[in-house]
């Protein structure tokens, strides 16, 4: 369903809405969330409403709304808690020299009232997203480095044997796998990307260029026999055949193997108000206590867990077959601590969408000053979190001259669902003030901008609290 504003104006204008057509999970009727409008009131659209209404013509299927079923359990008890209003998926970078614009999709978290997962309710397809896509995980000095003490953690809990192998479930261009070929191990990426299953190779690490769920699971069984440890960092809650996916890794895994998954805490992610984590990448959002719901409805389970800094709070799990491992005192204390923190009721989140939208107000405030004092102003980074963000503070080429980036890739393109250039950073003289999206690596992007603030440069750091620096 359209909302009732974009409506309203195809209505008086004369022209037809898109027919609708069957999709699977989309998000429920937009009147739920939408201002409502009375047809005898003139109808005023921003600049933004204009851009909508053109969007909707070109792309009646991402605006459709059906009913939403949790992902995990499939229950319809879903409540929304936060609306981030209609965007593009964050790694959408459309060429300069392209006439065509990122489509817009609903961005929506719902809580489930049955099993607590927290997820996103529209879901771009999967060959959309990572097919072609421009990240790579071997930019950033800091993911190389926290990759390494994963690989050593790794070593101190598995005596590997002969014919033993580590699989990783999305691991883009090689860049974990890599840190194992000195130690001998032997490893195998499951890697969609076409770009990435290509530099994978080029690093030395062998890459199956396919998606990971259970016929994948099934075919690499049979070619290289049981994973004695399958790892996956920042993948596990992009899956949209989620249980396609934990059926296969069930059916892989070695009987006394281990699997190792990094994904963003949500606790963390609340806490520190960090809501430009929520992206459609990211299709569910992990407490402890949901994510080992989910793995136990495959015969799995989580015997032991860690909170780690990486990516601005992340939880690394270990899993293993249901029975087969003791649960470490360590889990049962970050279980604890999230009853505590009644991260498995739903008040939490209405709070945490309360917060999100003071940010976004400070944020747009901190920003629209700067502008009004004619300085200039440059996204530093072009991350998917930063797509989020930029978005739903409304931005665009009238306050961002560009963004500046050290990933190629990403150069020469619009920043996702704007007309921000991306420019590459060396090629561009510094502004005023950087807003700072990659908030999460702030002490290796500080430390690099040394000379820029000591000559006065400013940056702005959106996370957890908006601050100039």
């Amino acid at each position: 369903m359209l909302c009732s504003k974009i409506l309203s104006w195809i209505a008086f204008h004369g022209v037809s809405a898109p027919a609708r057509h069957n999709a699977s999970r989309k998000i429920p009727p937009a009147a739920s969330h939408g201002s409502r409008l009375h047809q005898s009131r003139p109808l005023c659209l921003c600049r933004r409403d204009l851009r909508d209404i053109q969007d909707v013509l070109q792309h009646p299927d991402c605006w459709e709304a059906d009913a939403v079923n949790c992902r995990c359990c499939g229950s319809d008890r879903l409540e929304l808690v936060l609306d981030l209003h209609r965007q593009p998926w964050g790694n959408d970078f459309v060429p300069q020299s392209e006439e065509g614009r990122s489509a817009l999709y609903p961005l929506e978290l719902f809580f489930c009232h049955d099993c607590t997962m927290v997820q996103i309710g529209y879901t771009v397809p999967k060959e959309t997203m990572f097919v072609d896509h421009r990240y790579v995980s071997g930019t950033t000095k800091s993911l190389t480095r926290h990759f390494e003490e994963v690989r050593d953690r790794i070593l101190d809990r598995v005596a590997f044997r002969a014919g033993d192998y580590v699989l990783d479930v999305g691991g883009n261009d090689g860049t974990f796998l890599s840190t194992f070929l000195p130690k001998n191990v032997p490893v195998l990426n499951v890697d969609s990307g076409r770009l990435q299953a290509q530099l994978s190779e080029k690093a030395g690490v062998p890459c199956l260029n396919d998606f990971f769920n259970e016929t994948t699971a099934l075919r690499v069984r049979e070619e290289r026999g049981p994973a004695r440890v399958i790892h996956g960092s920042g993948v596990f809650f992009h899956l949209e055949e989620l249980h396609s996916a934990f059926a296969g890794i069930k059916k892989l895994l070695a009987d006394d193997g281990m699997v190792v998954a990094e994904f963003i805490y949500l606790p963390g992610m609340v806490r520190s108000c960090a809501f430009d984590q929520i992206y459609h990448e990211h299709l569910v959002y992990y407490t402890v206590q949901s994510f080992d719901a989910l793995l136990r409805r495959h015969g799995l389970e989580i015997t032991d867990a860690e909170l780690v800094p990486i990516h601005g709070g992340s939880c690394i799990a270990y899993i293993s077959h249901a029975g087969s491992r003791p649960k470490t005192e360590a889990l049962q204390r970050i279980v604890a601590d999230e009853v505590e923190g009644g991260f498995d009721t739903v008040e939490v989140y209405r709070d945490f969408a309360r917060r999100t939208e003071a940010l976004r107000d400070t944020v747009r405030r901190l920003i629209g000053e700067a502008h009004a004092q004619g300085q200039r102003i440059q996204a530093l980074g072009a991350p998917v979190k930063g797509s989020t963000i930029m978005n739903y503070c409304g931005f665009d080429e009238t306050q961002f001259e560009c963004a500046v980036e050290i990933n190629e890739l990403k150069c020469g393109t619009w920043f996702p669902g704007t007309r921000i250039p991306v420019r590459h950073q060396n090629a561009v003289e510094p502004p005023d003030l950087y807003f700072m999206l990659s908030w999460n690596f702030k002490d290796e992007i500080l430390a690099k901008l040394t000379d820029f603030r000591a000559k006065g440069g400013k940056v702005l750091i959106p996370v957890p609290e908006p601050h100039i620096v």
